[in-house]
């Protein structure tokens, strides 16, 4: 087990590193247990360890390897400096700033011949120091950027060229990469802005989306923006859960976690529980073993009318939004027939009744059917209104299996409107009251009407959420 090192916050970043030496400058430790798993990942060795300070006027090159960096994309290499070394006729000693870069005389000369880590009188209007240490290359300029020095990999300031500790910065190349307290380059996993995340050891670029080993032997996952993750996450066509306190995968356990009850098995796998007898109309569906209709795919909005999401930040969606046509002398090929001629005004993802799902829209893009900011996150799809308890319970059935496909497909979990705009089941009702733009209540009063004539009960979006639970854990 290892104790991870808390780093400092650099403002505006997000990013995460643990010390693989595992040890923690604030005291405070996560104890990490131990998960298998079928994946697997390579690992490297470190680069290798140097000794370099910043706080001693040690000016010599003590088992120092010779290198530099060049500006690879994607990629940390090396790169050679000048060989040459330059002199200057003018009898001057100290910084000169020829061209934009920083050298340093002694007499006329260039001090330095070689590249070496060397204390100098600091760079003017640099430092508050009379003195600082600086990497300088064999022309005897002061090197900034990421470069390579003692066997590993370093970053010096481009402004004041000292050295850079305790931050996730950007090469001149483009890529970022994370330093540690002793400037050294970090890989693995590193705790970082209140996070973990994992560095290739090879590339020493972050990893996103994937499940790999740490230096200790523990597997873990990382998300889209790199962070860590915790609760449920879609992994290669199924659901696992990780441990909000450990990170750790959960196996070969039942436990109730964010409202739901799920299983897992022997792999991690997960199957959420619901309860479908707690009300009548769920329990129906159940009793008699009715199934949904088939999807159909009927683009009759053009493909090119939105974008991709803009309101997440991957340009997927991360909610579905139930609507409800309100009109009940319509049929569902009416409603499609009338969309198809009005999109410009307001059009929806799919339409649902008793009989069919029909997908009208492309998910990939947005729809306009719940105004914004809601547009920019949701897929959406219309109920049609129907009039029997058989087709009633059918259109749930239908829509609660339609919203289960597509937030698996989009690597959603089921979970309700909260007013604090998370979730990802929300009715057209709970986007008028949690995020606005619309002051719209369906298909709150459709569903209470229903479910009364032809059932004698009521039928509420937490109901729903049950029916959708059912459906995602068959998929």
């Amino acid at each position: 087990m290892a104790a991870l090192t808390t780093v400092a916050v650099m403002a505006g970043l997000s990013y995460a590193t643990v010390s693989a030496n595992a040890d923690d400058t604030n005291g405070t430790t996560v104890q990490l247990g131990q998960t298998t798993s079928n994946s697997a990942t390579t690992d490297s060795s470190q680069a290798t360890s140097a000794t370099t300070s910043s706080s001693t006027a040690d000016s010599s090159s003590e088992n120092r390897t010779q290198g530099s960096s060049s500006s690879t994309s994607n990629n940390i290499d090396s790169s050679s400096s000048s060989t040459t070394t330059s002199t200057d006729t003018v009898s001057a000693t100290g910084w000169r700033n020829e061209n934009g870069t920083w050298k340093y005389y002694e007499n006329g000369s260039t001090k330095i011949n070689q590249e070496d880590y060397v204390y100098l009188p600091s760079i003017t209007g640099t430092s508050t120091n009379a003195y600082n240490w600086y990497l300088m290359g064999s022309d005897g300029s002061a090197l900034s950027g990421v470069q390579q020095w003692a066997g590993t990999y370093y970053y010096f300031d481009p402004v004041t060229y000292l050295r850079v500790d305790n931050n996730y910065v950007k090469s001149q190349w483009g890529d970022w990469y994370l330093f540690g307290n002793d400037g050294k380059i970090l890989t693995k996993v590193q705790q970082w802005a209140g996070t973990y995340y994992y560095f290739d050891p090879v590339t020493y670029l972050r990893v996103d989306n994937n499940y790999v080993q740490s230096q200790w032997g523990d597997w873990y996952m990382f998300g889209s923006d790199g962070r860590i993750v915790t609760g449920l996450k879609a992994w290669y066509g199924s659901y696992y859960y990780f441990d909000p306190v450990t990170y750790l995968k959960v196996t070969n356990k039942t436990f109730t976690a964010d409202g739901l009850t799920m299983t897992a098995d022997s792999e991690g796998r997960i199957t959420i529980n619901a309860d479908l007898n707690s009300n009548s109309i769920n329990k129906y569906i159940l009793d008699n073993n009715l199934s949904p209709a088939q999807i159909v795919f009927d683009y009759v909005i053009p493909t090119d009318l939105t974008g991709s999401y803009s309101g997440t930040s991957d340009g997927k969606p991360n909610m579905v939004i139930v609507h409800e046509t309100a009109n009940p002398s319509s049929n569902i090929w009416s409603e499609i027939n009338y969309m198809k001629n009005n999109y410009d005004s307001a059009f929806v993802h799919a339409f649902v009744n008793g009989d069919n799902i029909v997908v009208i829209s492309s998910t990939d893009r947005e729809a306009w059917g719940a105004a914004y900011p809601a547009n920019g996150r949701a897929i959406q799809f219309e109920q049609v209104e129907v009039h029997s308890a058989y087709d009633f319970a059918k259109e749930l059935l239908n829509a609660a299996y339609f919203t289960a496909t597509e937030m698996k497909l989009y690597g959603m979990t089921p979970s309700l409107a909260s007013s604090d705009g998370s979730g990802t089941l929300w009715s057209h009702a709970d986007v008028s009251n949690y995020l606005g733009g619309t002051d719209h209540t369906d298909p709150i009063s459709y569903w209470s009407s229903a479910a009364r004539n032809y059932f004698g009960t009521t039928y509420t979006m937490s109901d729903f959420y049950q029916l959708v639970l059912e459906q995602f854990s068959k998929l």
